[in-house]
Protein backbone atom coordinates (compact mmCIF):
# COMPACT_ATOMS: atom_id res chain seq x y z
CA UNK A 1 0.00 0.00 0.00
CA UNK A 2 2.91 2.47 0.66
CA UNK A 3 4.60 1.47 -2.86
CA UNK A 4 1.29 2.33 -4.61
CA UNK A 5 1.28 5.79 -2.50
CA UNK A 6 4.64 6.80 -2.95
CA UNK A 7 4.35 5.91 -6.61
CA UNK A 8 1.21 8.23 -6.47
CA UNK A 9 2.41 11.39 -5.43
CA UNK A 10 5.72 10.67 -7.33
CA UNK A 11 3.58 10.98 -10.11
CA UNK A 12 1.67 14.42 -8.83
CA UNK A 13 5.34 15.88 -8.41
CA UNK A 14 6.41 15.34 -11.87
CA UNK A 15 3.23 16.33 -13.49
CA UNK A 16 2.89 19.95 -11.27
CA UNK A 17 6.50 20.46 -12.45
CA UNK A 18 6.49 19.79 -16.26
CA UNK A 19 4.92 22.76 -17.61
CA UNK A 20 7.43 25.63 -16.82
CA UNK A 21 11.04 23.56 -18.89
CA UNK A 22 8.57 22.33 -21.47
CA UNK A 23 7.42 26.12 -22.06
CA UNK A 24 11.32 27.79 -21.73
CA UNK A 25 12.73 24.71 -24.33
CA UNK A 26 9.63 25.42 -27.29
CA UNK A 27 10.84 29.74 -26.31
CA UNK A 28 14.19 28.57 -27.11
CA UNK A 29 14.24 26.45 -29.77
CA UNK A 30 13.98 28.84 -32.63
CA UNK A 31 14.47 32.37 -32.73
CA UNK A 32 13.17 33.03 -36.02
CA UNK A 33 10.04 30.97 -34.84
CA UNK A 34 8.39 32.79 -31.42
CA UNK A 35 6.10 30.09 -30.15
CA UNK A 36 2.64 31.68 -28.91
CA UNK A 37 2.51 31.03 -25.26
CA UNK A 38 -0.89 31.00 -22.73
CA UNK A 39 -2.92 33.83 -23.35
CA UNK A 40 -5.77 35.83 -21.86
CA UNK A 41 -7.71 36.01 -24.76
CA UNK A 42 -10.46 33.88 -25.12
CA UNK A 43 -10.98 33.75 -28.63
CA UNK A 44 -7.87 33.83 -31.72
CA UNK A 45 -10.41 36.04 -33.81
CA UNK A 46 -10.10 38.92 -32.23
CA UNK A 47 -8.62 40.94 -29.04
CA UNK A 48 -11.56 42.17 -27.13
CA UNK A 49 -14.63 40.40 -26.82
CA UNK A 50 -16.46 43.19 -28.65
CA UNK A 51 -14.77 41.90 -32.11
CA UNK A 52 -13.60 45.49 -33.11
CA UNK A 53 -9.87 44.61 -33.15
CA UNK A 54 -9.31 41.62 -35.72
CA UNK A 55 -6.95 38.85 -36.46
CA UNK A 56 -6.08 40.89 -39.19
CA UNK A 57 -4.92 43.63 -36.91
CA UNK A 58 -2.95 40.90 -34.92
CA UNK A 59 -1.18 40.41 -37.87
CA UNK A 60 -0.38 44.05 -38.60
CA UNK A 61 1.08 44.44 -35.59
CA UNK A 62 3.07 41.57 -35.88
CA UNK A 63 6.72 42.03 -37.25
CA UNK A 64 8.89 39.45 -39.11
CA UNK A 65 11.54 38.38 -37.02
CA UNK A 66 13.01 35.98 -39.25
CA UNK A 67 16.52 38.27 -39.14
CA UNK A 68 17.51 38.54 -35.44
CA UNK A 69 18.86 36.01 -33.19
CA UNK A 70 16.66 36.77 -30.24
CA UNK A 71 15.29 33.51 -28.98
CA UNK A 72 11.38 34.69 -27.92
CA UNK A 73 7.88 33.73 -26.66
CA UNK A 74 4.94 35.08 -28.27
CA UNK A 75 2.32 36.26 -25.99
CA UNK A 76 -1.32 37.31 -27.42
CA UNK A 77 -2.95 39.10 -24.95
CA UNK A 78 -6.00 40.79 -24.41
CA UNK A 79 -5.08 44.30 -26.27
CA UNK A 80 -1.50 43.83 -27.48
CA UNK A 81 0.81 40.73 -28.64
CA UNK A 82 4.34 40.61 -27.62
CA UNK A 83 7.48 38.78 -28.23
CA UNK A 84 9.05 37.94 -24.38
CA UNK A 85 12.87 37.97 -24.15
CA UNK A 86 13.74 35.49 -21.20
CA UNK A 87 17.59 36.30 -21.68
CA UNK A 88 16.82 40.13 -21.14
CA UNK A 89 13.55 39.58 -19.15
CA UNK A 90 12.10 42.46 -21.43
CA UNK A 91 9.64 42.51 -24.37
CA UNK A 92 11.75 42.63 -27.66
CA UNK A 93 8.35 44.48 -29.21
CA UNK A 94 5.07 44.90 -28.39
CA UNK A 95 2.01 45.70 -31.32
CA UNK A 96 -1.48 46.99 -30.66
CA UNK A 97 -3.79 48.34 -32.58
CA UNK A 98 -5.33 51.52 -31.66
CA UNK A 99 -9.25 52.66 -31.94
CA UNK A 100 -10.80 56.19 -32.07
CA UNK A 101 -13.66 54.05 -29.52
CA UNK A 102 -10.40 52.74 -27.56
CA UNK A 103 -8.58 55.78 -26.86
CA UNK A 104 -10.44 56.42 -23.28
CA UNK A 105 -12.94 54.15 -21.14
CA UNK A 106 -14.00 53.66 -17.68
CA UNK A 107 -11.45 51.67 -16.43
CA UNK A 108 -8.99 53.52 -13.96
CA UNK A 109 -5.35 53.02 -14.12
CA UNK A 110 -4.54 49.66 -11.67
CA UNK A 111 -2.38 50.88 -8.82
CA UNK A 112 -0.07 47.95 -9.35
CA UNK A 113 2.14 45.84 -11.59
CA UNK A 114 1.60 42.39 -12.10
CA UNK A 115 4.51 39.29 -12.49
CA UNK A 116 3.59 37.65 -15.68
CA UNK A 117 3.60 33.83 -14.74
CA UNK A 118 3.10 33.22 -18.87
CA UNK A 119 6.82 33.26 -18.93
CA UNK A 120 9.76 30.97 -16.80
CA UNK A 121 12.09 31.91 -14.07
CA UNK A 122 13.97 34.34 -13.76
CA UNK A 123 11.47 36.61 -14.97
CA UNK A 124 11.11 40.58 -13.98
CA UNK A 125 9.50 41.25 -10.71
CA UNK A 126 7.94 44.84 -9.38
CA UNK A 127 10.81 44.96 -6.63
CA UNK A 128 13.51 44.73 -10.04
CA UNK A 129 12.68 48.45 -10.97
CA UNK A 130 12.37 50.65 -8.28
CA UNK A 131 13.89 54.21 -9.47
CA UNK A 132 14.89 54.96 -5.78
CA UNK A 133 17.13 51.66 -6.17
CA UNK A 134 18.42 51.85 -9.87
CA UNK A 135 17.75 55.09 -11.50
CA UNK A 136 14.84 53.72 -13.30
CA UNK A 137 10.96 53.46 -13.76
CA UNK A 138 9.04 51.30 -15.05
CA UNK A 139 8.49 52.18 -18.81
CA UNK A 140 4.90 50.48 -20.66
CA UNK A 141 5.84 49.55 -24.09
CA UNK A 142 1.87 49.25 -24.77
CA UNK A 143 0.90 52.37 -22.51
CA UNK A 144 -1.82 51.94 -19.61
CA UNK A 145 -4.14 54.97 -21.19
CA UNK A 146 -4.93 52.97 -24.48
CA UNK A 147 -6.13 50.25 -22.38
CA UNK A 148 -8.97 51.98 -20.32
CA UNK A 149 -11.64 50.52 -22.43
CA UNK A 150 -11.69 46.99 -20.64
CA UNK A 151 -10.93 45.96 -17.46
CA UNK A 152 -8.87 42.80 -18.71
CA UNK A 153 -6.64 45.64 -21.06
CA UNK A 154 -5.82 47.47 -18.25
CA UNK A 155 -5.02 43.97 -16.57
CA UNK A 156 -2.51 43.01 -18.97
CA UNK A 157 -0.88 46.69 -19.19
CA UNK A 158 0.64 46.19 -16.30
CA UNK A 159 1.89 42.91 -16.83
CA UNK A 160 5.79 43.23 -16.35
CA UNK A 161 5.81 41.80 -19.77
CA UNK A 162 4.78 45.11 -21.27
CA UNK A 163 7.60 46.48 -19.26
CA UNK A 164 11.10 47.90 -19.31
CA UNK A 165 13.61 49.81 -17.39
CA UNK A 166 12.98 53.65 -18.88
CA UNK A 167 14.59 56.64 -17.69
CA UNK A 168 12.11 58.43 -15.69
CA UNK A 169 12.27 61.96 -17.12
CA UNK A 170 11.61 60.12 -20.72
CA UNK A 171 8.95 57.89 -19.44
CA UNK A 172 6.96 61.00 -18.01
CA UNK A 173 7.55 64.03 -20.84
CA UNK A 174 8.56 62.99 -24.36
CA UNK A 175 7.54 59.50 -24.44
CA UNK A 176 4.66 60.12 -22.57
CA UNK A 177 4.14 62.71 -25.61
CA UNK A 178 4.24 60.41 -28.21
CA UNK A 179 1.89 57.99 -26.60
CA UNK A 180 -0.89 60.97 -26.33
CA UNK A 181 0.09 62.27 -30.04
CA UNK A 182 -1.29 57.96 -31.12
CA UNK A 183 -3.79 58.33 -29.29
CA UNK A 184 -4.62 61.75 -30.64
CA UNK A 185 -3.63 59.68 -34.67
CA UNK A 186 -6.07 57.42 -33.48
CA UNK A 187 -8.92 59.48 -32.75
CA UNK A 188 -8.29 61.19 -36.03
CA UNK A 189 -7.57 58.72 -38.86
CA UNK A 190 -10.09 56.32 -36.52
CA UNK A 191 -7.43 53.36 -36.34
CA UNK A 192 -3.43 52.91 -35.88
CA UNK A 193 -1.26 50.42 -35.72
CA UNK A 194 1.85 50.46 -33.18
CA UNK A 195 4.31 48.73 -32.47
CA UNK A 196 7.10 49.50 -29.58
CA UNK A 197 10.35 48.09 -28.05
CA UNK A 198 13.33 48.53 -26.47
CA UNK A 199 16.73 48.81 -28.34
CA UNK A 200 19.91 47.06 -27.08
CA UNK A 201 23.00 48.20 -28.77
CA UNK A 202 26.25 48.19 -26.17
CA UNK A 203 27.56 44.96 -24.43
CA UNK A 204 27.78 43.79 -22.10
CA UNK A 205 24.20 44.75 -21.38
CA UNK A 206 23.48 46.98 -17.90
CA UNK A 207 20.95 44.99 -15.96
CA UNK A 208 18.76 45.83 -12.16
CA UNK A 209 17.38 43.79 -9.74
CA UNK A 210 17.93 40.45 -8.38
CA UNK A 211 16.65 38.87 -11.85
CA UNK A 212 19.21 41.00 -13.36
CA UNK A 213 16.18 42.84 -16.15
CA UNK A 214 18.54 44.56 -19.00
CA UNK A 215 18.31 48.11 -19.26
CA UNK A 216 17.75 49.25 -23.02
CA UNK A 217 19.85 51.36 -24.85
CA UNK A 218 17.26 53.59 -26.62
CA UNK A 219 13.31 52.69 -27.43
CA UNK A 220 11.44 52.56 -30.53
CA UNK A 221 8.17 53.04 -31.96
CA UNK A 222 6.50 52.69 -35.10
CA UNK A 223 3.08 53.75 -36.20
CA UNK A 224 0.46 52.68 -39.53
CA UNK A 225 -1.98 54.02 -40.73
CA UNK A 226 -4.65 53.81 -43.61
CA UNK A 227 -4.80 51.38 -46.93
CA UNK A 228 -3.39 51.29 -50.04
CA UNK A 229 -2.60 54.71 -51.76
CA UNK A 230 -3.66 56.54 -48.26
CA UNK A 231 -1.77 54.22 -45.76
CA UNK A 232 1.70 56.00 -44.42
CA UNK A 233 3.90 55.40 -41.28
CA UNK A 234 6.44 56.95 -39.20
CA UNK A 235 9.31 55.75 -36.91
CA UNK A 236 10.31 57.35 -33.67
CA UNK A 237 14.18 56.20 -31.82
CA UNK A 238 14.83 57.55 -28.29
CA UNK A 239 17.29 56.78 -26.39
CA UNK A 240 16.86 55.92 -22.86
CA UNK A 241 17.94 58.82 -20.95
CA UNK A 242 16.84 62.40 -19.67
CA UNK A 243 16.02 64.99 -22.33
CA UNK A 244 13.46 67.40 -23.45
CA UNK A 245 13.58 68.18 -27.57
CA UNK A 246 10.59 68.76 -29.88
CA UNK A 247 8.83 65.39 -31.32
CA UNK A 248 10.79 65.75 -34.55
CA UNK A 249 14.05 65.07 -32.79
CA UNK A 250 13.19 61.51 -32.69
CA UNK A 251 11.54 61.09 -35.93
CA UNK A 252 13.00 58.30 -38.14
CA UNK A 253 12.18 56.17 -40.96
CA UNK A 254 10.92 52.58 -40.19
CA UNK A 255 13.40 51.70 -42.67
CA UNK A 256 15.84 52.96 -39.62
CA UNK A 257 14.31 51.05 -37.12
CA UNK A 258 14.38 48.12 -39.37
CA UNK A 259 18.22 48.57 -39.28
CA UNK A 260 18.54 49.25 -35.64
CA UNK A 261 15.97 46.09 -34.66
CA UNK A 262 16.51 43.65 -37.71
CA UNK A 263 12.44 43.73 -37.96
CA UNK A 264 10.56 43.63 -40.69
CA UNK A 265 7.42 45.75 -39.99
CA UNK A 266 4.11 46.19 -41.63
CA UNK A 267 5.20 43.16 -43.81
CA UNK A 268 1.71 42.42 -45.19
CA UNK A 269 1.41 44.94 -47.43
CA UNK A 270 2.02 44.83 -50.86
CA UNK A 271 5.98 45.77 -51.70
CA UNK A 272 5.47 48.74 -53.95
CA UNK A 273 3.28 50.53 -51.04
CA UNK A 274 5.48 49.02 -48.29
CA UNK A 275 8.84 50.66 -49.12
CA UNK A 276 7.16 53.85 -50.33
CA UNK A 277 6.07 54.29 -46.68
CA UNK A 278 8.97 53.12 -44.90
CA UNK A 279 11.57 54.97 -46.52
CA UNK A 280 9.37 58.49 -45.83
CA UNK A 281 9.87 60.57 -41.81
CA UNK A 282 7.98 63.55 -42.58
CA UNK A 283 5.97 64.83 -39.33
CA UNK A 284 4.13 67.52 -41.36
CA UNK A 285 2.01 64.60 -43.11
CA UNK A 286 0.81 63.62 -39.92
CA UNK A 287 -2.13 65.85 -38.74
Amino acid sequence: MNHVLLAALCFLFLSCHRQPSSQFASATAHAEEPTVAASHSETDESFSSDGELTQEDFDRVTPDASKTTEKTMLLKRYSYVTAYNPETRCPAWVGWTLTAAHTDGPYPRLKKFLEDKDVPQPRALYSDIRESRCGYQRGHMCPAADNKWAEQAQHDAFLMTNICPQDGDLNQNDWEELEEKCRDWAKAYGKVHIVAGPIFIHQPRRTVGENHVAVPDAFFKVVLVGEGSKAKAIGFFYENEDGRHPMSHYVRSVDEIEDFTRLDFFHHLDDETENRIEARSDLRDWR
